[in-house]
Protein backbone atom coordinates (compact mmCIF):
# COMPACT_ATOMS: atom_id res chain seq x y z
CA UNK A 1 0.00 0.00 0.00
CA UNK A 2 1.45 3.48 -0.87
CA UNK A 3 2.23 5.61 1.85
CA UNK A 4 -0.45 8.60 1.72
CA UNK A 5 2.16 11.18 2.53
CA UNK A 6 3.35 10.55 -0.89
CA UNK A 7 0.34 10.59 -2.70
CA UNK A 8 0.17 12.34 -6.36
CA UNK A 9 -3.01 14.45 -5.82
CA UNK A 10 -5.16 15.50 -2.64
CA UNK A 11 -8.37 13.30 -2.11
CA UNK A 12 -11.70 14.59 -3.24
CA UNK A 13 -12.65 15.02 0.20
CA UNK A 14 -9.55 17.19 1.03
CA UNK A 15 -10.28 18.88 -2.40
CA UNK A 16 -14.24 20.25 -1.33
CA UNK A 17 -13.26 20.47 2.22
CA UNK A 18 -11.27 23.50 1.23
CA UNK A 19 -13.49 24.64 -1.30
CA UNK A 20 -16.32 24.89 1.42
CA UNK A 21 -13.81 26.33 4.04
CA UNK A 22 -12.88 29.20 1.23
CA UNK A 23 -17.16 29.80 1.55
CA UNK A 24 -16.93 30.44 5.20
CA UNK A 25 -14.17 32.48 5.73
CA UNK A 26 -15.64 35.54 3.98
CA UNK A 27 -18.19 35.38 6.84
CA UNK A 28 -15.02 36.47 9.46
CA UNK A 29 -12.73 38.45 6.82
CA UNK A 30 -15.31 41.55 6.86
CA UNK A 31 -14.47 41.94 10.75
CA UNK A 32 -11.97 45.70 10.82
CA UNK A 33 -10.19 43.79 14.20
CA UNK A 34 -9.78 40.20 11.50
CA UNK A 35 -5.99 39.87 10.51
CA UNK A 36 -5.88 36.16 9.11
CA UNK A 37 -7.78 32.92 8.53
CA UNK A 38 -6.25 29.56 7.58
CA UNK A 39 -7.17 26.37 7.24
CA UNK A 40 -5.18 23.62 9.42
CA UNK A 41 -5.57 19.82 9.23
CA UNK A 42 -5.83 17.17 6.84
CA UNK A 43 -7.08 19.48 4.42
CA UNK A 44 -4.07 21.12 3.28
CA UNK A 45 -2.33 18.05 3.25
CA UNK A 46 -4.02 16.24 0.73
CA UNK A 47 -5.17 13.55 3.15
CA UNK A 48 -8.94 14.06 4.60
CA UNK A 49 -11.12 11.65 4.44
CA UNK A 50 -15.34 10.91 4.62
CA UNK A 51 -14.62 11.70 8.49
CA UNK A 52 -12.48 14.40 8.41
CA UNK A 53 -13.37 17.86 9.88
CA UNK A 54 -12.70 21.46 9.21
CA UNK A 55 -9.88 23.38 11.41
CA UNK A 56 -9.80 27.01 10.76
CA UNK A 57 -7.98 29.24 12.51
CA UNK A 58 -9.00 33.43 12.98
CA UNK A 59 -6.47 35.96 14.00
CA UNK A 60 -7.62 39.29 15.75
CA UNK A 61 -6.42 42.14 16.70
CA UNK A 62 -8.87 41.97 19.57
CA UNK A 63 -11.56 39.36 19.44
CA UNK A 64 -14.73 40.77 19.07
CA UNK A 65 -16.39 38.30 21.79
CA UNK A 66 -20.02 40.00 21.44
CA UNK A 67 -20.01 40.09 17.37
CA UNK A 68 -18.97 36.04 17.78
CA UNK A 69 -21.89 35.18 19.95
CA UNK A 70 -24.30 36.21 17.32
CA UNK A 71 -22.69 33.56 15.63
CA UNK A 72 -22.03 34.50 12.08
CA UNK A 73 -23.00 31.58 10.26
CA UNK A 74 -26.43 31.54 11.66
CA UNK A 75 -28.48 32.10 8.46
CA UNK A 76 -26.70 29.19 6.81
CA UNK A 77 -28.05 25.26 7.61
CA UNK A 78 -25.90 24.11 10.24
CA UNK A 79 -25.91 23.66 14.07
CA UNK A 80 -23.52 25.96 16.49
CA UNK A 81 -22.85 23.58 19.43
CA UNK A 82 -19.89 24.60 21.21
CA UNK A 83 -19.09 28.22 22.09
CA UNK A 84 -16.50 28.86 24.88
CA UNK A 85 -13.51 31.70 25.92
CA UNK A 86 -10.41 30.45 27.13
CA UNK A 87 -7.81 32.28 28.70
CA UNK A 88 -9.69 35.79 29.17
CA UNK A 89 -9.90 37.03 25.86
CA UNK A 90 -7.25 35.78 24.17
CA UNK A 91 -9.02 32.59 22.72
CA UNK A 92 -12.25 31.46 21.75
CA UNK A 93 -13.19 28.22 20.30
CA UNK A 94 -16.75 27.74 18.36
CA UNK A 95 -17.58 24.68 16.54
CA UNK A 96 -20.41 24.18 14.06
CA UNK A 97 -21.98 21.08 12.24
CA UNK A 98 -23.02 21.38 8.67
CA UNK A 99 -24.66 17.59 8.30
CA UNK A 100 -22.07 15.28 9.46
CA UNK A 101 -19.30 17.69 8.68
CA UNK A 102 -17.76 19.49 12.01
CA UNK A 103 -16.30 22.63 11.35
CA UNK A 104 -13.91 23.99 14.12
CA UNK A 105 -13.01 27.58 14.98
CA UNK A 106 -10.18 28.61 17.19
CA UNK A 107 -10.41 32.77 17.39
CA UNK A 108 -6.91 33.89 18.84
CA UNK A 109 -4.94 37.33 19.37
CA UNK A 110 -1.75 38.31 17.89
CA UNK A 111 -1.04 38.66 21.57
CA UNK A 112 -1.84 35.25 22.57
CA UNK A 113 -0.39 33.83 18.81
CA UNK A 114 2.89 35.81 19.83
CA UNK A 115 3.16 34.30 23.41
CA UNK A 116 2.59 30.77 21.80
CA UNK A 117 5.47 31.22 18.95
CA UNK A 118 7.79 33.08 21.51
CA UNK A 119 7.56 29.79 23.90
CA UNK A 120 9.07 27.46 21.39
CA UNK A 121 11.52 29.77 19.57
CA UNK A 122 12.31 32.08 22.56
CA UNK A 123 12.36 29.95 25.53
CA UNK A 124 12.84 26.64 23.63
CA UNK A 125 9.95 24.81 24.88
CA UNK A 126 9.97 21.23 23.61
CA UNK A 127 6.65 20.22 24.66
CA UNK A 128 4.88 18.10 22.07
CA UNK A 129 1.72 20.37 23.18
CA UNK A 130 4.03 23.56 22.69
CA UNK A 131 5.43 22.49 19.38
CA UNK A 132 2.08 21.22 17.86
CA UNK A 133 0.99 24.90 17.16
CA UNK A 134 3.29 25.79 15.25
CA UNK A 135 3.80 23.11 13.20
CA UNK A 136 0.19 23.13 12.43
CA UNK A 137 0.35 26.93 10.71
CA UNK A 138 3.48 26.05 8.97
CA UNK A 139 1.54 23.15 6.97
CA UNK A 140 -2.06 25.21 7.22
CA UNK A 141 -3.76 26.80 4.05
CA UNK A 142 -4.25 31.00 3.76
CA UNK A 143 -7.49 31.76 3.17
CA UNK A 144 -7.17 35.72 3.92
CA UNK A 145 -4.88 37.75 5.43
CA UNK A 146 -1.74 36.60 3.01
CA UNK A 147 0.60 39.44 4.11
CA UNK A 148 0.20 38.49 8.07
CA UNK A 149 0.35 34.69 6.70
CA UNK A 150 3.82 34.94 4.73
CA UNK A 151 5.02 37.04 7.89
CA UNK A 152 4.70 34.60 10.72
CA UNK A 153 5.10 31.54 8.39
CA UNK A 154 8.88 32.95 7.62
CA UNK A 155 9.45 33.11 11.57
CA UNK A 156 8.13 29.94 12.41
CA UNK A 157 9.88 28.32 9.68
CA UNK A 158 13.51 29.67 11.20
CA UNK A 159 13.86 26.44 13.58
CA UNK A 160 16.42 27.46 16.55
CA UNK A 161 19.59 25.49 16.49
CA UNK A 162 19.58 25.78 19.83
CA UNK A 163 15.91 24.39 20.09
CA UNK A 164 17.17 21.20 17.74
CA UNK A 165 19.90 19.97 20.06
CA UNK A 166 17.33 20.95 22.63
CA UNK A 167 15.07 18.33 21.53
CA UNK A 168 17.27 15.21 20.86
CA UNK A 169 18.94 15.84 24.34
CA UNK A 170 15.44 16.04 25.82
CA UNK A 171 14.17 12.98 24.63
CA UNK A 172 16.89 10.71 25.40
CA UNK A 173 14.86 8.62 28.50
CA UNK A 174 14.30 5.77 26.94
CA UNK A 175 12.46 2.25 28.14
CA UNK A 176 14.73 -0.35 28.32
CA UNK A 177 14.08 -4.26 27.35
CA UNK A 178 13.72 -5.32 30.35
CA UNK A 179 10.67 -3.18 31.96
CA UNK A 180 8.75 -3.51 28.72
CA UNK A 181 9.44 -7.60 28.51
CA UNK A 182 9.73 -8.51 32.23
CA UNK A 183 7.91 -6.01 34.37
CA UNK A 184 5.51 -5.47 31.95
CA UNK A 185 4.44 -7.77 29.19
CA UNK A 186 5.74 -10.58 31.21
CA UNK A 187 3.45 -10.09 34.21
CA UNK A 188 0.60 -9.43 32.02
CA UNK A 189 0.04 -5.81 32.42
CA UNK A 190 -0.67 -4.89 28.71
CA UNK A 191 -1.50 -1.17 29.49
CA UNK A 192 1.69 -0.46 31.23
CA UNK A 193 3.17 -2.43 28.08
CA UNK A 194 1.71 -1.09 25.57
CA UNK A 195 1.79 2.53 27.00
CA UNK A 196 6.11 2.26 26.99
CA UNK A 197 5.89 1.17 23.83
CA UNK A 198 3.97 3.93 22.53
CA UNK A 199 5.84 6.35 24.70
CA UNK A 200 9.44 5.03 23.67
CA UNK A 201 8.11 5.29 19.96
CA UNK A 202 7.12 9.05 20.70
CA UNK A 203 10.19 9.48 22.40
CA UNK A 204 11.88 8.77 19.33
CA UNK A 205 9.78 10.38 16.76
CA UNK A 206 10.52 13.75 18.82
CA UNK A 207 14.29 13.17 18.76
CA UNK A 208 14.08 12.85 14.48
CA UNK A 209 11.91 15.87 14.86
CA UNK A 210 14.96 17.91 16.56
CA UNK A 211 16.85 16.11 14.05
CA UNK A 212 15.29 17.10 11.01
CA UNK A 213 14.54 20.83 12.67
CA UNK A 214 10.82 20.27 12.41
CA UNK A 215 8.39 21.09 15.30
CA UNK A 216 6.81 18.05 17.59
CA UNK A 217 3.98 15.79 15.39
CA UNK A 218 3.28 13.18 18.13
CA UNK A 219 -0.01 15.40 19.29
CA UNK A 220 -1.02 14.11 15.90
CA UNK A 221 -0.50 10.53 15.64
CA UNK A 222 -2.93 10.00 12.56
CA UNK A 223 -0.13 11.78 10.41
CA UNK A 224 2.89 10.19 11.44
CA UNK A 225 3.43 7.91 8.54
CA UNK A 226 2.69 11.46 6.32
CA UNK A 227 5.54 13.01 8.44
CA UNK A 228 8.04 10.47 8.54
CA UNK A 229 7.38 10.58 4.73
CA UNK A 230 8.59 13.81 4.54
CA UNK A 231 11.98 13.71 6.52
CA UNK A 232 14.78 13.25 4.99
CA UNK A 233 17.11 12.05 8.62
CA UNK A 234 14.94 9.04 9.81
CA UNK A 235 16.08 4.96 10.02
CA UNK A 236 15.41 2.98 7.08
CA UNK A 237 11.61 1.61 6.75
CA UNK A 238 10.96 3.76 9.24
CA UNK A 239 6.95 3.69 9.38
CA UNK A 240 7.07 0.27 8.41
CA UNK A 241 9.09 -0.88 11.57
CA UNK A 242 6.73 1.68 13.46
CA UNK A 243 3.61 0.12 12.64
CA UNK A 244 4.95 -3.48 12.66
CA UNK A 245 5.89 -1.94 16.97
CA UNK A 246 2.63 -2.13 17.44
CA UNK A 247 1.28 -4.75 15.44
CA UNK A 248 3.60 -7.36 17.34
CA UNK A 249 3.85 -7.71 21.10
CA UNK A 250 6.10 -8.70 23.40
CA UNK A 251 9.85 -10.40 22.39
CA UNK A 252 9.24 -9.78 18.62
CA UNK A 253 7.75 -6.60 19.23
CA UNK A 254 10.70 -5.40 21.80
CA UNK A 255 13.05 -6.68 18.93
CA UNK A 256 11.87 -4.32 16.40
CA UNK A 257 11.94 -1.16 19.00
CA UNK A 258 15.41 -2.06 20.02
CA UNK A 259 16.44 -2.23 16.78
CA UNK A 260 15.07 1.62 16.03
CA UNK A 261 16.25 3.10 19.25
CA UNK A 262 19.37 1.90 17.92
CA UNK A 263 19.29 3.52 14.42
CA UNK A 264 18.28 6.42 15.93
CA UNK A 265 20.97 6.73 17.92
CA UNK A 266 23.27 6.22 15.30
CA UNK A 267 21.89 9.48 13.65
CA UNK A 268 22.19 11.56 16.99
CA UNK A 269 25.83 10.34 16.75
CA UNK A 270 26.36 11.16 13.06
CA UNK A 271 23.88 14.52 12.64
CA UNK A 272 24.60 15.55 16.15
CA UNK A 273 28.05 14.97 17.87
CA UNK A 274 27.88 17.60 20.26
CA UNK A 275 24.97 15.40 22.11
CA UNK A 276 27.03 12.30 23.74
CA UNK A 277 24.85 9.33 23.18
CA UNK A 278 28.02 6.85 24.32
CA UNK A 279 27.64 6.89 28.01
CA UNK A 280 23.65 6.21 27.44
CA UNK A 281 24.38 3.38 24.98
CA UNK A 282 26.60 1.29 27.86
CA UNK A 283 23.63 2.12 30.67
CA UNK A 284 21.14 0.47 28.14
CA UNK A 285 23.41 -2.38 27.08
CA UNK A 286 24.27 -2.85 31.17
CA UNK A 287 20.40 -3.11 32.30
CA UNK A 288 20.21 -5.60 28.96
CA UNK A 289 22.31 -8.40 30.34
CA UNK A 290 21.28 -8.20 33.94
CA UNK A 291 17.44 -8.48 32.62
CA UNK A 292 18.34 -11.17 30.89
CA UNK A 293 19.63 -12.87 34.37
CA UNK A 294 17.79 -11.53 36.93
CA UNK A 295 16.51 -15.12 37.51
CA UNK A 296 17.38 -16.81 40.55
CA UNK A 297 20.82 -19.82 40.03
CA UNK A 298 20.19 -23.34 41.59
CA UNK A 299 22.92 -23.81 43.87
Amino acid sequence: MAQAARRESPTHASVWRIEFARELAPFYSGHEKVRAIILSGSPPKGLSDAYSDLDMIVFWDEIDVAWLESAQLRDLDCERVYFRELKGADILLESYYFGALKVDFGHVTKDAWKKTVDEVLVDHSIAPSSQGPLGGFLHSLPLWGEEFFREWHARVEAYPDELAEKMVRGNLRLFVEGYLLHQAFGRGDVLAYYDGVCRTLKTLLDILAGLNRMYSFTEEPRWIEYYLSRIEIRPENAWERVRATLLESGEPAVEILEGLIDDVLDLVAERMPAVDVAGLRERRAKMRVGARHDKPRAE
